[in-house]
């Protein structure tokens, strides 16, 4: 055994109540560092994306679509939570994602990224070849998404839609209201088979 655990033992041994104190003291630590670097991350992500009298509105819409490629990384590691900073939650939104459906209203695009985190996927998606054209209120981003390394059905996939974002700007802020990308024959439901 090795000496640190030989302690840990010991300590253990000599006074269970000691033991469980210093498991739930390493229980809230670990909970509480988790918090603040989730919280850390998200505030990092969220940075820059008001408009101020230092940003062009370029720049501001840059950000927002940047933060929307990161949002759409967290849900393919599993966790949709970004999706809300990210996306307008008025009913006209839509997202024509890559799996053809035609998907209308705030809440149904929620339910769907949802959906496709609790896939987790993995891998990485990103939006290259960017350009950015910025109106008073409103403005779109073009680029072509590159995705590697997703697991789809148990296989991995690697991924090349051309995509465009449309945003609005709502109280100072960049809003996706729609988002639309070619589809993926890999993403796609399948028919059902007759037995």
């Amino acid at each position: 055994m090795q000496p640190s655990l030989i302690v840990v033992a010991s300590l253990a041994m000599k006074s269970p109540i000691r033991s469980i104190t210093l498991f739930a003291c390493s229980l809230v630590a670990a909970t509480l560092f988790t918090g603040c670097a989730a919280r850390m991350v998200h505030k990092l992500a969220t940075s820059g994306d008001k408009t101020d009298e230092k940003t062009t509105p370029e720049q501001a819409l840059r950000a927002a679509n940047s933060q929307l490629y990161l949002a759409i990384n967290m849900v393919l590691a599993g966790n949709a939570e970004m999706i809300d900073d990210v996306w307008s939650q008025k009913p006209d939104v839509s997202d024509f994602g890559p799996s053809a459906d035609r998907i209308v209203g705030w809440k149904a695009v929620e339910a769907q990224f949802k959906k496709e985190a609790a896939m987790k996927m993995g891998g990485t998606l990103v939006c290259e070849d960017l350009t950015v054209t910025v109106g008073a209120d409103m403005g779109y981003t073009t680029c072509m998404e590159v995705g590697s390394n997703q697991i789809i059905d148990g296989k991995p996939v690697n991924l090349r839609f051309r995509a465009t974002n449309v945003f609005r700007l709502e109280k100072g802020e960049w809003k996706l209201v729609h988002h639309h990308t070619d589809p993926s024959p890999a993403l796609q439901a399948k028919p059902a088979t007759k037995n």
